[in-house]
């Protein structure tokens, strides 16, 4: 073959062009493993890792002399630091039998004492004197990649710190005054820091996961979704706001709006929940009243269907174990009275109606007024006979058509809706002025 044809045949990197410097190949890779920087041995592979040749350049890569790495030559753990042995030979466990390739990064002992970074690459070769694997192996200390490494990674941490401090910052900044805090989840301590003119205390609480659970500060209704956010901002960055009743500002519970937000370290880890708390008691008073008020029916004080129907939904799904009763309630006859004696008259039997209504049931209860003359009640905890009991002295001033089903748990408005319309229709089909219950 001619040298123009192999210079063609193959790559720039592929030794086989070695062949066009002379005829003995092995006489040029001689010459390459005594002049090359790398290190380079063959190890054999059995009950430990020992070695069969060792270029010149392996015992400057890996800080001995020829004479005093010959007493390790046997047994190369010997020269690993202890921490990375386990993980080296898995290493050589899991690929030796198997013939494949050993690709590792591990700690050694250089003859001084001082610990290097070393990466080795091992390839199987044909092994001719044994039965065991034999491996070409090249060595490359990476101590300094490594050390510049850390040195990056010392720079990120300190970096992630100031960040840390700049979210701070940013946070004290958008509250001129308030109460500031923060927690730290690995030594579970809340830092409270009252920022008022006249106030700058600062209070920090140890132990407070067992603190909350005895606490006032947090209303018993409230302190589950509290719990839920403190905690998960714990587990992952996050940022939000939640409103609650507290007892933070004093003079008894009042409601307060929470913004916070997760501070992780250069790691990912939580480092801190941090945040401010803002009274917000009276504006959260005239939005609920704004709310109640589009809620309730302008003539009957009751609420308005869409709004019943919301709020009974809600009280049965948040009460697995309760006993209730679904009612829809008719009023008979009652466009003649309209006819004969006007839609005024008509509006006071209605307000009457509601203000009855109101009296017999307990205030558990949620009355609602579904229109025109019909009425939904929704009973919680009150026994079949208590119903049925108040429905009839309703009866004593009022005619009307009732139909009444137990609502389960489980169980959507809708269709006991429907039931219940069912057996109101029952009542208006016979005699009106009765109570039917379908069970």
């Amino acid at each position: 073959m001619e040298i123009d044809e192999i210079w063609e045949k193959y790559d720039i990197a592929d030794y086989h062009r070695l062949q066009c410097l002379g005829d003995n190949v092995n006489d040029i890779l001689t010459i390459i493993l005594k002049n090359i920087t790398a290190g380079v041995g063959v190890f054999e592979v059995e009950n430990t890792v020992h070695a069969l040749y060792l270029n010149e350049a392996f015992f400057e890569c890996i800080g001995y002399t020829k004479e005093e790495y010959m007493k390790t030559a046997q047994d190369v753990f010997s020269t690993i630091v202890e921490e990375d042995v386990d993980g080296f030979q898995s290493s050589i466990l899991e690929n030796a039998p198997q013939n494949k390739e050993i690709i590792h990064t591990f700690r050694g002992y250089r003859a001084n004492g001082i610990i290097g970074w070393f990466h080795i690459h091992g390839v199987p070769i044909e092994n001719k004197i044994s039965h065991y694997p034999i491996y070409l192996t090249v060595v490359t200390d990476i101590t300094d990649k490594k050390e510049k490494e850390d040195t990056i990674a010392e720079l990120k941490e300190a970096n992630a710190n100031l960040l840390l401090q700049e979210e701070r910052y940013k946070i004290l900044e958008a509250t001129a005054q308030g109460l500031l805090f923060e927690f730290y989840p690995d030594m579970d301590k809340m830092v409270f820091s009252y920022n008022f003119p006249d106030n700058k205390k600062r209070k920090e609480i140890n132990n407070y996961s067992e603190y909350i659970k005895t606490s006032p500060l947090v209303h018993s209704s409230h302190i589950d979704a509290f719990k839920q956010a403190l905690y998960g901002a714990c587990k992952e960055e996050t940022e939000g706001n939640l409103e609650y009743l507290s007892a933070v500002s004093g003079g008894g519970y009042r409601w307060h709006m929470t913004h916070y937000k997760s501070l992780a370290g250069a790691d990912g880890k939580i480092h801190s929940v941090i945040g401010r708390i803002e009274d917000i008691h009276d504006s959260k008073m005239e939005k609920m009243k704004l709310n109640h008020k589009a809620d309730m029916d302008g003539l009957t004080n009751l609420y308005r269907k869409e709004a019943a129907f919301e709020k009974m939904q809600e009280y049965v799904d948040e009460s697995p174990d309760g006993e209730f009763y679904f009612i829809i309630l008719d009023l008979d006859d009652f466009k003649q009275i309209n006819d004969q004696y006007g839609h005024q008259y008509g509006d006071e039997v209605l307000k009457k109606m509601a203000k009855e209504l109101a009296n017999c049931f307990a205030e558990t209860s949620i009355l609602g007024r579904f229109g025109g003359d019909e009425f939904v009640i929704l009973t919680r905890n009150m026994p079949y006979e208590e119903v049925e009991k108040s429905l009839n002295r309703l009866k004593e001033h009022t005619c009307f058509c009732a139909g009444i089903v137990s609502w389960q748990h489980g169980e959507d408005i809708k269709s006991v809706f429907d039931k219940a319309d069912k057996a109101m229709y029952h009542v208006k089909l016979s005699n009106k002025n009765g109570i039917y219950f379908l069970e």
